[in-house]
């Protein structure tokens, strides 16, 4: 017995030496004719039979000994490469990827030296090159060049791309329902109840792995776009055992340990993104409250939080953490992944000087003039909570992976804002002293599974998204106190307002894609899609009676609800709460989208591809909600349809291959952008936080959209390359809020008869160690897009008796005004600039980036009537960071950035004729950041 103890003892210890011994070679051979996983291609240390195949997606796995080989990749009718001077440490993983080039004339070895750094940016360049489709893209290898934490701020370097409002994408000039996002493939819904796109601010680039840009429409993809398809991939199958740290502050002169900082009393929990309870509405929504006081209103009067103003404190600089740990374990002939990410984002912001005004078209003088209405200046900040984690697993064999992924994105913010108000009508002059109390939570919880599986010449791959979204402002506080030669009180624009607006959805998908290779130069594609959504939007409105005849001592805000204030049957005239919420604004939307394609990938000639198909979609709207009528009369809708859609949706594409470094393509397609819930409907809402009333519309169609593009690009090497695009886009039936020309703070969707959008694009990237072998570890690169859209204003109907918005122009026009017949889309910039410097020395541990972004003048509010247009002025961002790696191990490593280091203002004015006025100014400042990350 005790021999057989001490037998198995020494086999492992034997074994436990030898895999102490060992490490891994692991990496992906890709088919340089397509950029796809290159299946069954051999990877053996040479000289010996020890080795691996590749798997369906052309990923490999092999365990050598510590040490220096030399090895061999093959496939049958390829070019068989033999990479020297791999060098192997016991118990580490070395990566490389080898693209293996189809050459059936000559089969001579070829010798190259082993790279051990991975390069994203070049395995991105790679399936651009051999796409059937446009694409741009960006990938992590970048965001940690630049610095970028969110995707909002990554998403403005790929060309093309814009960001509205620091969140929403615009790609080619075009935004909301145009441009639409998907995560790992499945459609993300936008999570916004104003508009139709996705909040991409939400996304820490901490758990991405890329970014695609997809510029042209294919079948397999949703037809529902006109701009761009944004696929945002999250971190995929690890490659080898990681687990990281980082923490990271950021400082702003400007914004940073002000003692006049604003701020108000939150929730305990606002430090994790979500309020707990605190801002909850007291009473249950729909509680019937009396017009007339009694004990019951002044119950409910009292659960009321009684905070209505800022407060002043010193506020903190920004902070970051970020954990990773992500695995590849070998069981047998099953290779399990997993990755888990935590990453934490708080930041602030206080600006001090924050000026909004407004202005109208002076009509009293033959001049083009404007004159001011009104004038806000004060102090605004904001406390910026985000954080996501992420969790994956995978297995899989040589033929099949299957997986899971589940991601939560949680984000709070709370702002604060103190201002005064001067109203300048000639009747009627008014001070105002504002506070505005908020915070807005937003969450998405995803859950995708997903399987990829080989048969030959058949392979499969479906995903299941699960996907709960949720964005909710509760207990918004507005609090106007009116002024007037030393007195307080509310008259004459004074109000205290209260609101509470949710909305969550779910929404559910699947789809399956089938892939037959017919031979080596055809193949054959098709799937389907199903996707189920529901959608709950709610507004809750509340205010103060009697504040007419109420005078406020001091001028604080926080005095008003105090308990002497307020109604008792000891006190009649105290303020008592009101429910001023309309049962119209509430509604539930439903929709289901069926659909199915075909399409052939054809090799026609050795240089000529091409790609064509079709896609059938579906879609049916349902809208549940009250209806008001124009006497005034309402009406309750119980899962109404509104829609019921069949499109067909036909694609071509082209590519040939100028030379092998070079393509040429062109494609033509249709696709479509259909309305939202709200809009296909009878809905009237009035938005308490935007203060504008929006109309459904159940006559507004979905727009259709002709697409043509063509693109030259010129792949200089692995990481270089020069492209140039040129693409039109002709819209039929062009969705567009329209305001109404006597109330322009009411909207409605209409279809505009003509419109079109049409452009160029540039991009370099380029090493200049040509220049001279000291540059070799410098890189220049760029993008420029100049993009045109038009829309004939006499084709965009203003009022229910089809008054064109041009008519109406020169309706209310003045003597000296001109009217123009074609206006942009709005969010549209003229042109986009990108441009960066990269510094990259591997024996040092160095890396530096200067990088440059500028967008042109940007139409971001279309005037109507007596208002003005609002523009957004160009922002001049120039950014820089450097990092250094250091330690035995070199794994740790210290970053420095500086952001806005022109110290740029943002601004928007209003434009009228040569004249142009200040609408709202930000002074953000420079922000310096130091990053330290400890890898283990």
């Amino acid at each position: 017995m005790n021999k057989i103890l001490l037998t198995l003892g020494l086999i492992i210890s034997a074994t436990t030496l030898s895999l102490a011994q060992q490490g891994f070679l692991r990496g992906k051979v890709i088919d340089g004719s397509n950029g796809e996983g290159l299946f069954g291609s051999t990877i053996t240390k040479q000289g010996t039979t020890q080795g691996s195949v590749a798997d369906f997606d052309g990923n490999f796995s092999l365990a050598l000994e510590a040490g220096t080989h030399n090895i061999v990749i093959q496939f049958v009718s390829y070019q068989p490469q033999t990479i020297e001077g791999v060098v192997i440490k016991a118990g580490e993983v070395t990566n490389i990827n080898v693209t293996l080039s189809e050459d059936v004339q000559q089969l001579e070895a070829v010798v190259v030296t082993a790279e051990q750094i991975r390069d994203n940016e070049v395995a991105l360049m790679s399936i651009q090159k051999k796409s059937a489709n446009t694409i741009d893209g960006i990938s992590s290898a970048a965001f940690k060049k630049v610095g970028d934490s969110n995707l909002s701020s990554a998403m403005k370097r790929v060309t093309g791309v814009t960001v509205q409002g620091g969140k929403y994408v615009y790609v080619r000039g075009l935004g909301d329902r145009y441009t639409k996002t998907s995560m790992n493939g499945m459609i993300v819904p936008g999570l916004d109840p104003d508009r139709n796109d996705v909040q991409i601010d939400i996304f820490p680039t901490a758990i991405l792995e890329n970014v695609m840009v997809y510029k042209t429409f294919s079948p397999n993809l949703s037809g529902d776009f006109a701009g761009g398809l944004v696929d945002i991939q999250t971190k995929a199958f690890p490659d080898e055992k990681t687990t990281s740290v980082s923490v990271s502050m950021g400082y702003n002169p400007d914004m940073h340990f002000k003692s006049d900082n604003v701020n108000y009393q939150g929730s305990g929990s606002d430090f994790l993104g979500f309020d707990n309870g605190q801002r909850d509405l007291p009473i249950a929504a729909g509680t019937e409250i009396s017009t007339r006081p009694d004990d019951f209103v002044a119950e409910t009067t009292r659960k009321f939080d009684p905070t209505l103003g800022v407060d002043r404190s010193r506020n903190f600089m920004n902070t970051g953490l970020s954990v990773l740990h992500r695995n590849q374990i070998q069981r047998d002939k099953v290779t399990w992944g997993y990755n888990a990410i935590f990453n934490y984002k708080n930041t602030n912001t206080f600006y001090d000087g924050f000026v909004r005004k407004r202005y109208e078209k002076d009509r009293t003088t033959s001049e083009v003039s404007l004159i001011r209405d009104f004038t806000g200046v004060g102090d605004l900040s904001t406390n910026n909570v985000l954080w996501s984690g992420l969790g994956t697993l995978a297995a899989k064999t040589d033929n099949h992976t299957i997986g899971t992924s589940l991601l939560h994105t949680q984000n709070g913010v709370s702002t604060a804002l103190k201002r005064e108000m001067n109203f300048t009508a000639l009747n009627n002059p008014t001070n105002i002293n504002n506070d505005i109390l908020a915070y807005t939570q937003r969450s998405m919880t995803n859950n995708i599974t997903y399987g990829k599986h080989n048969f030959d010449k058949l392979r499969i791959e479906w995903s299941n998204s699960l996907l709960f979204s949720k964005i909710s402002d509760p207990d918004y506080r507005d609090t106007r106190i009116n002024e007037d030669d030393g007195a307080y009180g509310f008259k004459n624009g004074g109000a205290v307002n209260r609101f509470w607006r949710e909305l969550d959805e779910v929404s559910e998908s699947f789809k399956a894609d089938f892939t037959y290779n017919l031979n080596e130069k055809n193949k054959l594609k098709s799937g389907g899609l199903m996707t189920f959504r529901n959608r709950n939007f709610n507004v809750y409105q509340y205010a103060y009676e009697p504040l007419e005849v109420f005078d406020v001592a001091y001028n604080d805000p926080n005095w008003i609800l105090s308990e002497d204030n307020l109604y008792a049957s000891t006190n009649e005239d105290g303020l008592y709460i009101q429910d001023n919420s309309n049962t119209y604004n509430n509604y539930e939307g439903r929709q289901t989208i069926f659909a199915g394609y075909l399409m052939n990938e054809m090799q026609v000639t050795p240089k000529l591809k091409s790609i064509y198909g079709v896609r059938v979609e579906n879609v049916q709207m349902y809208y549940s909600g009250v209806r008001l009528n124009e006497d005034n009369s309402s009406e309750a809708l119980d899962n109404e349809k509104t829609m019921n859609q069949t499109n067909l949706l036909p694609s071509v594409s082209l590519v040939y291959a100028l030379r092998d470094d070079m393509n040429l393509r062109g494609s033509f397609n249709k696709t479509v952008a259909r309305p939202s819930f709200k809009e296909k409907s009878s809905a009237f809402i009035e938005d308490p936080i935007t203060r504008t009333r929006f109309s459904g519309n159940l006559d507004v169609k979905q727009a259709e959209i002709l697409n043509y593009d063509l693109r030259w690009e010129y792949f200089f090497t692995a990481s270089e390359m020069f492209s140039v695009s040129f693409f039109y886009k002709d819209f039929t039936d062009h969705i567009a809020l329209v305001f109404f020309p006597n109330s322009p703070g009411q909207l409605k969707p209409r279809n505009v008869g003509e419109a079109a959008v049409y452009g160029t694009e540039l991009e370099v990237r380029k090493n200049l160690g040509g220049i001279s072998p000291l540059m070799e570890n410098f890189s220049v690169g760029g993008n420029f897009s100049y993009v045109i859209s038009k829309v004939n204003r006499k084709t965009v109907a203003v009022n229910e008796e089809g008054q064109s918005e041009y008519d109406s122009e020169v309706a209310y026009k003045g003597s000296a005004e001109g009217v123009e017949q074609y206006r942009e889309m709005t969010g549209q910039s003229p042109y986009v600039m990108n441009g960066y410097l990269n510094y990259e020395n591997n024996l040092l541990g160095l890396t530096g980036n200067l990088s440059y972004n500028v967008q042109g003048e940007t139409i971001t509010f279309i005037g109507t009537s007596n208002v003005p247009d609002v523009y957004t002025k160009p922002f001049n961002s120039l950014n820089l960071k450097v990092s250094k790696t250091f330690g035995e191990a070199a794994n740790s490593q210290l970053s420095f950035s500086a952001k806005n280091l022109l110290s740029e203002k943002q601004q928007q004015v209003y434009k009228f004729g040569n004249e142009e006025e200040l609408f709202s100014l930000y002074k953000p400042g420079r922000l310096f950041e130091l990053k330290y990350t400890y890898t283990f």
